[in-house]
C-alpha cells in the first residue's frame, strides 16, 4: 500500500505539557474558535466570530464549505481517499461555538465516536493514555466528533459522556443525519481520519487499536 509521508516531527519526551480532564485544548491550527474539553464551555483563539445567538444541543448543523465528501472507508489497506483532499467542514460544539476543520499547516486526527459504542468507550482511555505517555506526535491536533448519537442508547447525552470520559481535546457535535461522518466517509466506530497540514488524507481506520498500534499507525503516515 502506498503510505503517504509527511514532514518529520519530533515527539514529546515528557507528557507534562499535556493536561487531561476538563482543561481547554488550545487548538489554533484548525479552527478559529475552539471547543473547550468536555463538551461544556467554549474557548476562543483567533476569533473568526461566533454567533452569540447560537443554540446549544446534542446535534448541531454541519456543512461542507469546500470539496466533496470522501468515499466510505472499505479496506484501509486500499483506501481510495488516501492522497485526496478532505472536505472543509464547518460545524460547532455542543454550546454552539463554531468550528471549521480546514488545512492550517499541522496534521489533524479526527476521531469519530458514538456514545453507545462499546469500542469507543474502550478506545477513549487508550487515546488518553497515548497522549499522557508522551508518544503522541507533538504537532498532531486531535478533534473528537460525536456522531450517531441516540437518546435511546446508553451514555446519553453525548455532551455529558465526553465529559465523564475526560476527553481532553476539542469536540464537534455531528448533525442527527451524521453529515460530518458522511463527509469523511466514516462507516464504523471509532473512526479515525488522519490529515496532513494541507488537508490531504493520509490514512483512515476504524475499530479499536492499542496504544502501540496507534503509535505505529501515526508514525507510519506522518513519516516520523
Amino acid at each position: 500500500m502506498n503510505q503517504s509521508k509527511g514532514p518529520k516531527m519530533n515527539k514529546k519526551s515528557s507528557p507534562t505539557k499535556w493536561i487531561v480532564g476538563g482543561i481547554t485544548a488550545a487548538i489554533v491550527v484548525i479552527i478559529a474558535i475552539v471547543l473547550a474539553v468536555g463538551g461544556g464551555s467554549d474557548s476562543s483563539n483567533n476569533t473568526n466570530n461566533t454567533s452569540d445567538t447560537a443554540v446549544s444541543g446534542e446535534f448541531m448543523p454541519v456543512t461542507i464549505l469546500e470539496g466533496e465528501a470522501l468515499p466510505p472507508l472499505g479496506d484501509p489497506e486500499n483506501d481510495p481517499a488516501q492522497g485526496t483532499k478532505a472536505p472543509v467542514v464547518q460545524g460547532s460544539g455542543f454550546s454552539g461555538m463554531e468550528m471549521t476543520i480546514r488545512p492550517a499547516g499541522k496534521p489533524v486526527l479526527l476521531v469519530f465516536l458514538a456514545h453507545w459504542c462499546p469500542h469507543c468507550n474502550a478506545e477513549i482511555p487508550r487515546l488518553i493514555e497515548w497522549q499522557e505517555s508522551g508518544q503522541i506526535p507533538e504537532d498532531l491536533v486531535v478533534v473528537g466528533v460525536t456522531t450517531g448519537s441516540r437518546s435511546d442508547q446508553p451514555n446519553w447525552p453525548p455532551s455529558q459522556w465526553v465529559q465523564d470520559m475526560e476527553w481532553p481535546w476539542a469536540v464537534l457535535a455531528d448533525s442527527e443525519a451524521q453529515d460530518a461522518a458522511i463527509a469523511y466517509g466514516v462507516n464504523g466506530y471509532p473512526g479515525l481520519v488522519l490529515l496532513d497540514g494541507e488537508g490531504t488524507v493520509l490514512a483512515r481506520r476504524s475499530g479499536e487499536a492499542s496504544v502501540s498500534e496507534l503509535d505505529v499507525w501515526a508514525d507510519t503516515y506522518l513519516g516520523i
